[in-house]
């Protein structure tokens, strides 16, 4: 019946809905917060296979690879290469050019695996410190276990996009914005020190120069001068005579 049929609407809830099982959909931020990076892995995959359809294009060769390659787990490019495309590898090897090439495209590879193994080195020491520090961070911003690692997503995808160049525009604003919000709390709170600062300084020259007034208004005899008492400046290190 026609009432049986569902809605596209309940459908693609409904895969959602088992795509993220932990999630509740009626709470619109980690709804929208969940599509969001959805649709950003997709758009990942989507450019990907954009990139690798230009390389084919210009590689017919390389192309033809990548289709035999498909369905076979023990596929062997250089077999490949020698099968179908008559690689021959001893004519290689005793082209001292090739063979120079072949020795510096090892050494990169061997260089590569160095900077690897230290880059794992210094995860496997930076990271435990790292999580605790976020998990304090969340905590403190009252942030829950899931908008944290929402936010963490968010940072590796900075990451992985600032690898091969690029920047998303909404991430720049965001930082922006950030590194703004924190220079306008740092000049309102000198401004407020200084604002502060000054009330402090006119309030007490307006009560020294009410003093002076109180006691320039009073008719005394003029008696025999006593010793001179000091008076400390509140606004230098040194005293003069009041």
């Amino acid at each position: 019946m026609a009432d049986d049929v569902k809605s596209k609407k309940d459908t693609f809830r409904e895969r959602v809905a088992a795509r993220y099982p932990s999630m509740d959909m009626d709470n619109e931020d980690e709804y929208y917060g969940n599509m969001g990076l959805l649709l950003d892995e997709f758009e990942g995959y989507e450019d990907n296979s954009r990139k690798m359809r230009e390389s084919m294009s210009k590689s017919p060769v390389f192309a033809e690879m990548i289709v035999a390659a498909r369905g076979q787990e023990d596929f062997d490019p250089i077999v490949w290469m020698v099968q179908n495309k008559g690689l021959d590898l001893q004519s290689l090897a005793d082209d001292p050019d090739y063979a120079q090439k072949l020795a510096d495209a090892h050494n990169s590879y061997l260089e590569k695996l160095a900077k690897q193994d230290e880059i794992e080195k210094q995860m496997a020491e930076n990271m435990p410190a790292s999580v605790q520090a976020v998990r304090s961070k969340a905590a403190e911003m009252g942030l829950s276990d899931e908008q944290a690692e929402e936010v963490i997503g968010s940072l590796y995808k900075i990451m992985d996009d600032l690898i091969v160049g690029k920047i998303d525009p909404a991430y720049f604003e965001m930082i922006a914005k950030g590194m703004n919000y924190n220079s306008a709390v740092e000049t309102a709170r000198e401004e407020g020190v200084a604002a502060g600062l000054s009330t402090k300084v006119e309030d007490k020259l307006r009560d020294i120069s009410g003093k002076r007034e109180r006691s320039s208004g009073r008719q005394s005899p003029v008696q025999e001068r006593k010793p001179v008492r000091k008076f400390q400046n509140p606004f230098v290190a040194e005293s003069y005579d009041d």
